[in-house]
């Protein structure tokens, strides 16, 4: 009876917790649904919608190609079809997709520390995290999301794989490399995966040197780094590249090192006063708790594979201009576990000696559980009340323009010519994009003037010809007009 009666409360208290998970994922993210589109996302769904479905399907094959992130058709594309430009629709899928991506990590966390508690409170800033908040309000961060989201499932899986086995199978490495690229094809930060594998898998029998072992166990990882070489070689080089373009051009100096670790440490802990010697000294501490769970501790590899996880996943932007916010969402994923087995570690140091067993392990986890949960969402709560605001506003003048856009009423025929003279964006291709997605006609062919700087001759060869004033777009030419 006794037996019974703790595993009960055991399941309650998971039950319990797992609510309470629910609940602050909801009580953050139910705010997502009024959310508009954000300054990228017209861009973002013409990148997919306008090349025939064929060249975005294998350009997900071909991950080396220079199609940016292809894999986002799979979000925005069946959401075009059926929902055109309503923003609601996306709002919600994006919401789903940040709530599967909380239990895939709920899973990683389990397997990584061994416990679920654990596991649950390192969920709470993978849930929501306000200094993060641009990844679930602003659709243009669907990018970070589908890869945070495929690179625990292939985590997950590769872990999963492994529990039980001496190395992976040619199946399940097949299936690992498959998920992999599946991530890098939702954006460039997957490329920290393989780096993972291998130092899971290296420093997990640290010191039995069986090398033929370790070689067969390291297959999955080195395929993983094989395909991570092709994937920066075609990505970076040529043409075409991201790295051409200034926002993307790393500048490899200590000054820009720094200064982007300072600002990425800030932003996952809420605070603004970590300098680079405070950042040097958190990433000092977490190696020595991973030096001594190698030698010390029954060859423990949790310790350094978290230590890797932040210093590995901010590579991909650390050394580019003005990054942070919802792009640390694989970083923030990795302190948030080292931190919440370091509450595993106080709990229990506190149920062993402070109280001297007269506390149970179960109640004095239970109670840190929930004041450090507590005090989580109260942050939180009081940067989301700041910053909510800001997010439900981005993407207005998006929604201002698509609007006017439907309000001329006004279906181009097929192969027409569209010119603006103004458009209320004359620094971007908004225009472009928002007319051509409202239309939904590949045919069709624009121009806005304020880019184009088309002869005045030229301008009335046009079959339509729109103008932009007082708020409103003007037809000024169109077909037998």
């Amino acid at each position: 009876m006794g037996f019974l009666r703790k595993f009960r409360l055991f399941k309650l208290g998971r039950v319990a917790w797992a609510l309470l998970l629910t609940g602050f994922f909801w009580g953050f993210q139910g705010r997502v649904l009024k959310s508009h589109f954000g300054p990228d996302e017209m861009m973002n769904i013409y990148g997919v919608w306008h090349p025939p479905l064929w060249q975005v399907f294998l350009a997900n094959l071909g991950f080396w190609s220079k199609f940016v992130r292809p894999m986002s058709a799979i979000y925005y594309l069946p959401l075009f079809h059926f929902f055109k430009l309503n923003p609601v629709p996306y709002n919600a899928a994006r919401i789903v997709l940040l709530g599967v991506n909380t239990l895939l990590f709920y899973q990683v966390a389990r397997l990584i520390s061994g416990s679920w508690w654990t596991a649950v409170l390192a969920s709470f800033p993978v849930a929501y995290q306000a200094n993060l908040g641009n990844l679930a309000f602003d659709g243009a961060f669907i990018y970070d999301a589908l890869c945070g989201g495929l690179l625990f499932g292939a985590l997950l899986y590769y872990l999963h794989a492994r529990r039980g086995r001496a190395h992976l199978g040619i199946g399940q490495t097949f299936i690992f490399l498959a998920l992999y690229i599946c991530a890098l094809d939702a954006k460039e930060m997957a490329v920290s995966l393989p780096v993972l594998v291998f130092v899971y898998e290296a420093a997990r029998d640290y010191g039995l040197f069986d090398w033929r072992n370790l070689l067969r166990r390291l297959v999955p990882a080195l395929a993983a780094g094989g395909v991570t070489l092709i994937y920066i070689l075609g990505k970076s080089i040529g043409a075409g590249s991201l790295t051409n373009i200034d926002a993307y051009r790393p500048v490899f100096t200590w000054a820009r090192f720094s200064e982007s670790s300072i600002r990425f440490i800030n932003t996952i802990f809420y605070t603004d006063g970590f300098t680079m010697e405070h950042t040097l000294t958190l990433w000092a501490a977490l190696l020595c708790a991973g030096v001594i769970g190698l030698f010390r501790c029954r060859r423990d590899p949790r310790w350094i594979l978290l230590w890797v996880w932040v210093m590995v996943t901010p590579l991909p932007i650390v050394f580019l201009p003005g990054r942070g916010a919802a792009l640390l969402y694989l970083v923030a994923a990795g302190w948030a576990i080292a931190a919440a087995m370091m509450l595993r570690s106080v709990a229990w140091l506190l149920s062993r000696h402070l109280f001297l067993g007269r506390l149970g392990r179960f109640a004095t986890m239970s109670v840190c559980l929930f004041l450090c949960a507590a005090a989580y969402a109260s942050e939180t709560r009081t940067a989301h009340r700041y910053q909510v605001y800001g997010y439900l506003l981005t993407g207005k003048d998006t929604a201002e323009i698509i609007k006017n856009v439907k309000n001329m009423n006004l279906h181009p025929k097929p192969g027409s010519t569209v010119l603006f003279l103004h458009d209320p964006a004359p620094d971007t291709y908004d225009i472009t994009f928002i007319s051509t997605l409202v239309w939904d006609d590949h045919s069709l062919k624009i121009w806005q003037q304020d880019q184009s700087h088309l002869p005045q001759e030229d301008v009335w060869k046009m079959d339509y010809v729109i103008d932009y004033a007082d708020g409103k777009f003007i037809i000024l030419k169109q077909p037998n007009s």
